[in-house]
């Protein structure tokens, strides 16, 4: 039986499709991140400075894939999830080839700009089909494996990427064939390319599901309007645990390498492995959680998941950032993954509650658009800019300490504010406007 009730409809459905949309999630952020494991290499070869490495880690890929993200959830709630998704693996693997070819600033800021571009569907696209595939009482597990695809990229871009970095820069690099010699972080890139082959074979088996109507954009707009004391609030909370965790993984390597003397290989194969095991308990946490408190009828379970995951963030934030000793920084970046873990699942889970079916496409891009400009295109820079003018550059971890600190801070109250401005009554009302027809 499908969602809606009636008989399930052709093409994966299921555990089947969560786990072939997360697999997507995690290549896209594998090779999303990969940059941050070559950042210092990439400083030294091409005399950036901080500013630049946290504009390639951030605003150069946000600016372009914040861009065309509404337009690719327009694109999927018309019912083209399955092309969308072939063309973003298509263009984000001939970007993530690109970004290894590049030789200056310039160059690997627009193959940053490309790889936003082409990973501006996965979001919109896999969540429509989630939408439609699977039953309401699921959506919170289903998603947290999806996030967690997100986070588990992330981990196999430092430790897979350092035991290869490691590799190739034992080896010297590696000799193109037509092309000539090039760097080890410039092989890391090309490397990263083939499994997107594979992937491009398991979604070939996607079959789009019956599609409602396209609406304009003036209904999604006015349903905003309407519950806005729901959706800003629920907005800055989500985008404070994103930028969190997006700057996060773009300075972690930096800040081990300048702060505790590692490799950047040494650096990735720690921090691979902290991730592997921590971000995935937290996502699990989040999402069962979530499914649960909703079950029992709480109110505002999203909100209270967020503003818990904020809250441990602050502590283990200053543990990683300011011990001096390696292994109680660690730790506390080991809890501080887990923490931004479990804020994964609600932030997008509770749009999808507050969102009627047709118009989830469309919100979740607009959504996951809004937080990724202000999260991944503010965060990194930001960071960089501390170090450059305010801190200095081997203080790495102040500059992040305060970012993170200030940030969760603000988005506990907001967390907080989305469930008290909404009335008993408007929350029943938007339960029965947001049920699937």
């Amino acid at each position: 039986m499908g969602a809606d009730g009636g008989a399930a409809a052709p093409g994966l459905s299921g555990r089947s499709l969560v786990l072939l949309l997360a697999a997507t999630q995690f290549l896209a952020f594998s090779d999303r991140f990969l940059i941050t494991l070559v950042a210092q290499p990439l400083k030294l070869d091409l005399a950036l400075s901080d500013t630049q490495l946290g504009v390639l880690q951030g605003s150069a890929f946000a600016v372009l894939n914040a861009a065309a993200m509404p337009w690719a959830g327009i694109c999927a709630d018309r019912g083209h999830r399955r092309s969308l998704l072939l063309a973003s693996v298509l263009v984000w693997g001939l970007a993530t080839l690109a970004c290894g070819l590049a030789g200056s600033f310039a160059a690997l800021a627009v193959a940053r700009a490309l790889l936003g571009l082409g990973q501006a569907a996965i979001a919109p696209a896999a969540l429509s089909l989630m939408a439609y595939r699977l039953p309401p009482a699921g959506i919170g597990r289903a998603i947290s494996l999806f996030t967690a695809g997100a986070t588990l990229g992330r981990s196999l871009a430092l430790l897979g990427g350092g035991a290869a970095l490691a590799w190739l820069t034992a080896a010297g690099g590696l000799t193109v064939p037509g092309y000539g010699p090039v760097r080890p972080w410039q092989a890391l890139f090309a490397l990263a390319c083939l499994p997107n082959l594979a992937l491009l074979v398991g979604l070939q088996r996607v079959v789009e599901p019956p599609t409602a109507p396209a609406r304009t954009g003036r209904p999604a707009l006015a349903w905003v309007l309407r519950h806005r004391s729901a959706y800003l609030p629920h907005f800055g909370a989500a985008a404070a645990a994103v930028l969190i965790s997006q700057t996060l993984t773009a300075w972690a390597p930096t800040f081990y390498v300048r702060a505790h003397g590692l490799t950047p290989a040494t650096g990735g194969l720690y921090l691979g492995m902290v991730i592997l095991v921590a971000a995935p308990l937290g996502h699990i946490a989040g999402g069962r959680w979530l499914d649960r408190a909703r079950a029992r009828g709480l109110r505002g379970a999203a909100s209270r998941a967020l503003a818990l995951g904020l809250a441990l963030a602050c502590p283990s934030a200053g543990v990683m950032a300011l011990a001096s000793d390696l292994t109680t920084s660690l730790t506390g970046f080991a809890v501080l993954v887990a923490a931004l873990g479990v804020t994964s699942p609600p932030a997008l889970a509770g749009l999808q509650i507050l969102t009627p079916r047709a118009l989830r496409g469309r919100m979740s891009a607009v959504f996951v658009a809004s937080v990724t400009l202000v999260a991944f295109g503010v965060g990194p820079a930001l960071v960089g800019v501390i170090n450059d003018r305010v801190v200095g550059p081997e203080n790495v971890g102040a500059a992040m300490f305060a970012v993170f600190s200030a940030t969760a801070l603000v988005g506990i109250v907001l967390a907080l504010s989305t469930r008290t401005l909404r009335s008993p009554r408007s929350a029943a009302r938007a339960s029965a406007e947001s049920a699937p027809p």
